[in-house]
């Protein structure tokens, strides 16, 4: 046999070849496919195997034309062709044909233990080395599988039994190699909150564009990983994160891409991340005051601030009105010094003035009665005195 030579011509080349041959050609790609071309000798048969595409993309489908033309000796009965390829071709059912006609199938397979598939065709067909018809022609059509891989050559083959023999010409090819899809570019753009609060939960979304992309969206917090990748679904993924540590948090949001989509990744955003705020605590002040008073000497009132532990002032109040100055609490307890200068019913409050993670709070009420010195006003003494004066001169002028 001689070497076999593969040549590649444009579609509309391929086409006016087919049809000189008299090769319907089925599944014909468009005026830009590349067609592949092998030819070689066996003994006085020459044989010729197209196929319509030899970078296909998956889900497209291909044509392959095997044509045995006698060139010498006697004639020749053609009884049988078997059609091999890659597993992860698809056979296209119905499409088998010889010299143009359909012919079904006597047998096939989807994959054999060298992961090849085959088609079988049998019949009598009588081809001449001088008189027509010179020449017999098998065609089948395949659909890629997205099983095949993509970026490497794939080789069919041909075998075929005459009158005269066998035929078994192995991978003879042409190649075939599958494209990997087009891929479109995509942009992904992140809300994420300007401020957040440790141990509160907020949303950060990612937009991925065009909005058809599937894939996942994986978030990251100053280039680590948060949460598990998110699903993209109509063109958004959603996280909703916790932050545990205050500070700035640089936010990204990385597309992991999908059939037909490239990868892209957000601008990050800065996530101010701040503790929150203490929870001031409800405090309860009481009043210790006395229950009377007597006006010019000084009385203590005592406040006690519960907790204890909170600090602040007091501001003792006299029927609403302050009285001295405010007093800092210590130990829970503030007291007041007070003397009063009015006798009569003093209604005396205590105003805690709240502290720092404490509530201010009031006392209820207590009433100090406040009575003059001598429990009187003086002036019944005075009279009295009076009236020994009086007396003592009625004694002296003798009336």
């Amino acid at each position: 046999m001689l070497r076999s030579t593969v040549t590649r011509v444009a579609a509309a080349t391929g086409a006016v070849a087919m049809a000189a041959a008299g090769v319907v050609a089925l599944g014909q790609g468009t005026a830009s496919a590349a067609q592949g071309t092998v030819t070689w000798n066996d003994g006085n048969d020459k044989l010729t195997r197209t196929i319509s595409e030899i970078n296909p993309a998956v889900g497209d489908t291909i044509t392959v034309w095997t044509t045995i033309e006698r060139t010498g000796g006697v004639l020749e009965i053609v009884q049988a062709a078997k059609d091999a390829h890659p597993a992860c071709w698809q056979y296209v059912p119905g499409s088998a044909q010889v010299n143009g006609s359909a012919k079904g199938l006597d047998s096939s397979s989807a994959g054999d233990a060298n992961n090849m598939g085959w088609q079988r065709v049998t019949g009598s067909w009588t081809i001449y080395p001088n008189i027509n018809p010179h020449s017999v022609w098998f065609t089948m059509q395949y659909k890629i599988g997205a099983d095949c891989p993509t970026g490497v050559p794939m080789n069919g083959a041909f075998y075929y039994s005459t009158s005269l023999g066998e035929g078994n010409e192995g991978t003879r090819g042409p190649a075939v190699t599958v494209q990997a899809p087009a891929t479109q570019n995509t942009t992904t753009t992140l809300q994420a909150p300007g401020t957040a609060t440790t141990g509160q939960a907020v949303n950060l979304t990612a937009s991925v564009s065009p909005s058809a992309a599937g894939g996942t969206v994986q978030f990251k917090d100053n280039g680590s990983n948060i949460g598990a990748p998110v699903a993209v679904a109509n063109g958004s993924a959603t996280l909703s994160q916790t932050f545990n540590t205050a500070g700035a948090h640089s936010i990204t949001a990385v597309y992991s891409g999908g059939d037909g989509y490239n990868g892209s990744s957000s601008a990050a955003s800065t996530v101010t991340v701040s503790d929150p705020a203490p929870v001031d605590q409800d405090t309860t002040t009481t009043l210790q005051a006395p229950g009377t008073a007597t006006t010019g000497q000084a009385v203590n009132l005592t406040a006690s601030v519960s907790p204890s532990a909170a600090g602040g002032t007091v501001q003792f109040k006299d029927n609403g009105i302050n009285i001295g100055s405010p007093v800092a609490v210590a130990n829970g307890s503030a007291t007041l010094s007070q003397t009063f200068n009015t006798a009569g019913a003093h209604s005396i409050t205590a105003v805690y003035s709240g502290g720092t993670g404490y509530n201010g709070s009031t006392s209820a009420a207590s009433t100090v009665t406040v009575s003059a010195p001598g429990g009187g006003d003086g002036g019944t003494g005075g009279n009295t005195g009076g009236s020994g004066s009086l007396s003592n001169i009625k004694n002296i002028f003798g009336s």
